[in-house]
Order: structure tokens, then C-alpha cells, then sequence
């Protein structure tokens, strides 16, 4: 074989090995691993509680109450760490984003404010209720690498 064919045949060996080793789990779940670790970016999310409110027009308004325990070293924000899902019937429900009366006492800037490295923090998000006495299912995926996804179920009735 010429020599060129056989540069050509390691070549593409090198290329195959590294494809192959980019594409394994292993890489993927030790990368992650190791970015955390070095990042030290490290939160736990909790669903905690519910409330009820009505807004200026009458509707009714589910305020939830999550914990932030920022175990890292870098600031972080609720918003950062996970997606929320709230659903009445299986359906569902739409964050409420307008400013609620102030007997309400909701802050819709919680989610997004930063919680220092070591802090535990209380936010709420606010979502227009469906029906009024149907449960709510809450669900956290939480971004954390080893983090379990959370669920809790209020009963409202």
C-alpha cells in the first residue's frame, strides 16, 4: 500500500475514535460531572406551598411557593435551575405576569432575582386557576445533574 492510503486510513481512524468517544454517554455524563464540579454551580429546588388570590378582576390566582437552596459557589436564580409545570386537569396553566393587588403580597420579580452561593431562598410564581376547587399538580425538572425530578399534588376542594 502507498503510503498516502495508509495515511488516509488513520486519518479516518482518528476521526471515527474521536466521533465515537464525543458520542458516548460516558463523555457526556463525565463532562457534565466535571463541569459542575469545576463550575460549582449546585441548587435544589423544592415545591413548597400554595396560596390563593383573586387579581382586579375577580380571577382566581394560584400563587406557589418554591425553595432555592443555592449550594454553589456562583449566584443563581429560580428561573435557571428548572422548568415548572402547574396543571388543572391535565391542562396547563398560564403564568400570570400582570401586577396582583397589593393585599395579594406577590413579588412577580421573585423567580428572577439572584441567590447568592449558600443562600436558601423562597420564590412564588402566580398562574391563573381553571377551576377553583380542582386539584393542581406541580412539577419540577430540575436542571441539576443528579437532581430528581419533584411533583406535588394541592388540593384545593
Amino acid at each position: 500500500m502507498k503510503k498516502s492510503h495508509i495515511a488516509l486510513i488513520v486519518i479516518v481512524a482518528i476521526v471515527v475514535a474521536v466521533g465515537i468517544f464525543i458520542c458516548s454517554p460516558f463523555t457526556w455524563l463525565f463532562g457534565g460531572l466535571v463541569f459542575e464540579i469545576t463550575n460549582g454551580n449546585s441548587a435544589e429546588i423544592e415545591i413548597d406551598s400554595y396560596r390563593l388570590c383573586e387579581d382586579k378582576d375577580g380571577e382566581d390566582i394560584i400563587i406557589i411557593k418554591y425553595s432555592l437552596s443555592n449550594t454553589g459557589k456562583q449566584p443563581t436564580q429560580l428561573f435557571y435551575e428548572g422548568d415548572f409545570y402547574v396543571y388543572q386537569e391535565g391542562i396547563s396553566l398560564t403564568e400570570y405576569v400582570d401586577e396582583l393587588p397589593k393585599e395579594c403580597d406577590y413579588d412577580p420579580e421573585d423567580q428572577y432575582k439572584n441567590i447568592k452561593g449558600g443562600v436558601k431562598y423562597y420564590a412564588e410564581i402566580a398562574y391563573i386557576l381553571e377551576y377553583p376547587d380542582k386539584d393542581v399538580e406541580v412539577e419540577v425538572d430540575d436542571y441539576g445533574l443528579f437532581s430528581q425530578n419533584k411533583e406535588k399534588t394541592f388540593k384545593l376542594n
